[in-house]
């Protein structure tokens, strides 16, 4: 083996250089890879877990709030499955006076990578999905709609990359490669400490060739415990939504949502506050919500048996003086 000491370099007729640390210090000091590597092995250290998704932010309010819930008239919803990754469903909707009936059937698919999920009504108006996992952390989801209105069919393509303790997401509606109109996001969800994140989505829209808009929303989740949770949002400079859920017990849990509105140029300036409520008993489950506009509404959802569950519901509107009713039926074998 050769010498590489000092004088084995000088028998060589090679110079020892010494390392230079002030050359070295500064060499890190413009390198901003440097800074990556540094910034990247802090984050290893605090071991911070994966925020979410930004549309996701406050699912627990919309699990408590009656807002997906809420349906008026005669519906029932019959699902087969038929294997353990594919199932059918029928739902029939029974239109109140000057609303038609509807019938609608679906089929979803799921696997390990693959979600597809497709479903046609009596109009012949088909919305189709499908989500497929490239990789453990990057999934790629698309969307269709095909209405008997031309104005309402639309197709969405976005990707989202799920990091250790980030969550990215670029998003395309209706892009048109010949003229370049559509709507195109993308956002970005970051935890900070293990009980707060913050993200950001930037919006593009070209609803016309030479119209183009853009608007940036900020959001904050901070979650202190396991049983509260408090979500602030923007959307532009326009809206401004607050919420905040609260586990009280086992079978109960609370939700309140703030939302403020700012348009100047139409002079519009306005404020909307709702709360919520869900109580899960032994074989039944209840949600009420009321908001600043008196109206409240609430829904009664009674497992019978197995597979079978009776759903009533109702919304009274003190300041129109309007009602609606609804009764339901959840069949699945």
């Amino acid at each position: 083996m050769g010498d590489f000491t000092g004088s084995g370099l000088a028998s060589l007729g090679l110079k020892h250089r010494p390392v230079d640390f002030e050359e070295e210090l500064h060499f890190k000091f413009w390198n901003p890879v440097h800074y990556y590597k540094a910034l990247n092995q802090h984050r290893m250290r605090l071991n911070l877990p994966n925020p979410g998704q930004f549309e996701m932010l406050n699912k627990e309010v919309k699990g408590t709030m009656l807002t997906n819930f809420m349906f008026d008239g005669g519906r029932a919803d019959l699902a087969k499955i038929l294997s353990p990754n594919f199932q059918v469903m029928h739902t029939f909707q029974l239109g109140l006076p000057g609303q038609p009936s509807s019938f609608e059937f679906a089929g979803v698919y799921a696997d390990e990578d693959t979600l597809m999920h497709g479903k046609m009504d009596t109009d012949f108006n088909l919305q189709a999905r499908l989500n497929y996992a490239l990789s453990k952390k990057l999934q790629f989801k698309s969307q269709a709609q095909l209405m008997s209105s031309d104005s309402q069919s639309m197709f969405q393509a976005e990707t989202e990359y799920t990091g250790s303790d980030y969550t990215a997401n670029v998003k395309a509606i209706n892009p048109s490669l010949v003229d370049g109109t559509g709507i195109y996001l993308a956002s970005y969800l970051q935890s900070i400490t293990p009980k707060l994140s913050i993200g950001a989505e930037l919006l593009y829209q070209c609803p016309m060739p030479k119209v183009q808009e853009t608007s940036t929303s900020f959001s904050v989740r901070y979650q202190p415990s396991a049983d509260r949770v408090w979500v602030a949002q923007t959307q532009g400079t326009n809206l401004l939504t607050t919420s905040y859920w609260r586990k009280i017990s086992d079978k109960c849990d609370a939700g309140a949502e703030l939302q403020l509105v700012n348009v100047a140029a139409q002079g519009r300036r306005d404020a909307s506050c709702s709360v919520g409520v869900k109580y899960d008993f032994a074989a039944s489950t209840i949600r009420a919500m009321a908001d600043n506009f008196g109206k409240v509404s609430m829904l009664l959802e009674e497992k019978i048996a197995p597979g079978f569950s009776f759903l009533v519901s109702g919304e009274l509107d003190h300041l129109k003086g309007e009602n609606k009713f609804g009764v339901g039926l959840n069949i699945e074998s």
